[in-house]
């Protein structure tokens, strides 16, 4: 498993970012961002597909940004040890099991890495891709052939999660570590 997570950056009518990763020294977001002509001011938008420290520690590098999140995800040890780092967000909580962020933006509750774990459905002009976060995770391989090792954490709810994410017929899956996976196809993109 590749340590370091994805971290997807969204432009259009409004800049977005998901997962914003982890904090650097050297401020590694922001300088990600400027690389692609993007002004941390630019971003008024996180999306959070769960509050592990790898994913979001780096968000107070995007100031008072709004934090889109599920409310499942709020009360875990993990969450609350990292409420630092969300002081300055404006939290917006997802209820239930899926719902709309944006215009062309959806999510799914994809529990089972953790309880309030998101995937976020990109509608894009190539198709849909599908932020799936640490659902697949640690072998992206498992996914694909939609199989887990018995007595892997929380199983039945991952494999419900891989269950959800492949049917909505995504074109590319983006996982929370690993390469891109392009289903159906021969090689990831």
């Amino acid at each position: 498993m590749i340590a370091w997570p994805n971290t997807v950056l969204l432009t259009g009518p409004r800049t977005i970012v998901v997962d914003p990763g982890y904090q650097t020294q050297g401020d590694m977001l922001a300088g990600a961002l400027a690389a692609h002509g993007v002004d941390v001011a630019d971003v008024h938008l996180a999306l959070a597909t769960h509050l592990h420290s790898d994913h979001v520690s780096a968000l107070p590098q995007l100031g008072a940004v709004e934090l889109v999140v599920h409310r499942d995800e709020l009360g875990t040890p993990h969450a609350i040890r990292l409420r630092g780092a969300r002081d300055d967000a404006r939290i917006t909580e997802l209820s239930g099991s899926r719902g709309e962020v944006c215009p062309g933006i959806r999510w799914i509750h994809t529990p089972g890495h953790t309880p309030g774990h998101v995937s976020y459905l990109v509608d894009t002009d190539r198709g849909l891709v599908a932020i799936a976060g640490d659902t697949l995770g640690p072998r992206p391989e498992w996914f694909e052939d939609m199989r887990l090792p018995e007595g892997f954490p929380e199983r039945e709810a991952h494999l419900e999660a891989f269950r959800l994410i492949s049917g909505e017929r995504p074109r590319l899956v983006i996982p929370g570590h690993n390469p891109s996976i392009a289903p159906g196809a021969d090689a990831a993109t």
